[in-house]
């Protein structure tokens, strides 16, 4: 993603408003069915900007995914970085807040991890890799910490249990969310975020840890 140290004047917000509409038409129509075109258009500037910005497309698809993820990213490396601790459920909540931004965007992720033809699978393989090779080995550390789980839980479960917690509610058919009268806002995100640390915590912390808690 590249960046100049000049600026064409009076274009403070425009930068931004590509990445906003960007991500907005990834999300609705795919990578593959968005131009550089059609996104200059929605952010009311010239097609020359996506390439002084981002170079071209995947270079603004690439910055779309990478500063939507980019807390979660953060706090993942902080965590590493410090050799300490977070909850499963401080995870899921920080990506609820982050995808709850542009709840379709991660159907096109999980899609693009999936398609290896896609032209966007590169972009969001580097992208997610390292930060999930990170997530997964914070998560091992904190489920096979003694005392950590109920005996009967298995520490490889619990970890796929979290990741299914955090992933499925956005990747959830739509005749599904319709049935439930599901929409993916803000309001709604935070209280399941709230719901999915009550849950993990009543279902994987023995009960002395939840004494000392």
């Amino acid at each position: 993603m590249p960046e100049h140290a000049g600026r064409p004047s009076g274009d403070s917000q425009i930068r931004q408003q590509l990445l906003h509409h960007a991500r907005l038409l990834f999300s609705k129509k795919g990578y593959a069915k968005v131009s550089t075109r059609l996104i200059a258009d929605a952010a009311g500037v010239n097609a020359a900007m996506i390439r002084y910005y981002f170079q071209d497309k995947a270079g603004l698809f690439e910055a779309v995914v990478t500063e939507t993820i980019q807390p979660l990213a953060r706090l993942v490396r902080q965590q590493n970085q410090q050799k300490s601790q977070s909850s499963p459920a401080l995870f899921i909540q920080t990506y609820y807040q982050l995808m709850g931004q542009a709840p379709e965007l991660p159907k096109l992720i999980f899609r693009s991890l999936h398609d290896p033809d896609s032209a966007e699978h590169r972009i969001v393989s580097k992208i997610f890799g390292q930060m999930f090779q990170q997530m997964i080995s914070q998560l091992q550390r904190y489920m096979r910490e003694p005392g950590r789980l109920k005996p009967e839980c298995d520490p490889l479960n619990a970890i796929v249990s979290c990741v299914s917690l955090a992933i499925f509610p956005f990747l959830m058919p739509d005749v599904v969310k319709q049935q439930l009268g599901i929409a993916m806002t803000p309001e709604f995100l935070t209280q399941l975020g709230q719901h999915q640390q009550q849950l993990l915590h009543s279902g994987l912390v023995p009960d002395q840890e939840k004494q000392n808690v």
